[in-house]
């Protein structure tokens, strides 16, 4: 058998290709994971992650069309999508004057629900924000592209965590709010952003540890009133849910 050497120069020439290679690789994975678009419909404007729609706006609220309130939220999603986060931000929902509800996400704004929305899509506006939110992140976190990593997961029960405890500081130093897509864990370490899923009826939610609990030992996680609502268990109260533990990269 002949072997062919390959001198020093051609062998540091194809290293740097392969180094190129993967950071292009790379580069157009997360382009893809980030490819946020505007979809025209009749009387509508879809926004897209990578092919996927992650809600319809049907209202025009104070904008000029439909396409318009569209690619101003279209922009501020590409903003968050891109911007350099260090940790996981939280996502949360503000209940404005007026009766809005209005999303964020690392207290940068995203969108706002009027009741307009909700009755163009026979929903009630907690409810359609909370579904939106969800989509975004799902999206933010590559679960709808399925480019997450996970390092962890496991079966429990799941409880939400009570409005009373509005306002109270949580183990990371954060205020609680039913309207914040956080949860608490015993031992996960603060920070850490779970993919829950409810196996009866395939919805998920993505939350961020942010406190500790349940306290009650046969409850494996503790989540915030809108997590509860993504996966259908707040009239239940207590579900099974299979939990998972995505890995963070430092955007």
């Amino acid at each position: 058998m002949l072997l062919c050497r390959q001198s020093p120069c051609a062998k540091k020439t194809l290293g740097v290709f392969l180094v190129l290679l993967g950071v292009f690789a790379a580069t157009q994975g997360i382009q893809a994971r980030t490819q946020l678009t505007l979809m025209e419909e009749r009387d509508a404007a879809a926004v897209l992650c990578d092919g996927r729609v992650l809600f319809r706006i049907r209202y025009r609220g104070p904008f000029a069309s439909c396409e318009e309130r569209a690619r101003v939220i279209l922009k501020r999603l590409q903003e968050v999508f891109s911007s350099a986060w260090k940790s996981p931000p939280t996502f949360y929902l503000v209940r404005e004057k007026g009766g809005a509800l209005s999303a964020f996400c690392g207290g940068k704004r995203l969108f706002s629900i009027f009741r307009e929305d909700a009755s163009l899509n026979a929903s009630n506006p907690l409810d359609l924000a909370v579904v939106w939110l969800n989509n975004v992140q799902l999206a933010f976190y590559g679960v709808s592209e399925r480019t997450c990593g996970v390092t962890k997961e496991f079966d429990g029960l799941a409880s939400f965590c009570h409005p009373k405890f509005d306002g109270r500081k949580t183990a990371s130093g954060e205020v609680y709010s039913s309207y914040a897509f956080t949860a608490a864990h015993r031992t996960l370490p603060i920070g850490s952003v779970l993919l829950v899923t409810n196996p009866e009826n395939k919805r998920q939610v993505v939350v961020k540890v942010n406190d500790r609990g349940p306290w009650k030992r046969n409850r494996a996680i503790d989540l915030s009133l809108v997590a509860a609502k993504v996966l259908g268990i707040e009239e239940e109260g207590v579900s099974k849910v299979r939990v998972e533990v995505i890995a963070w990269q430092k955007r």
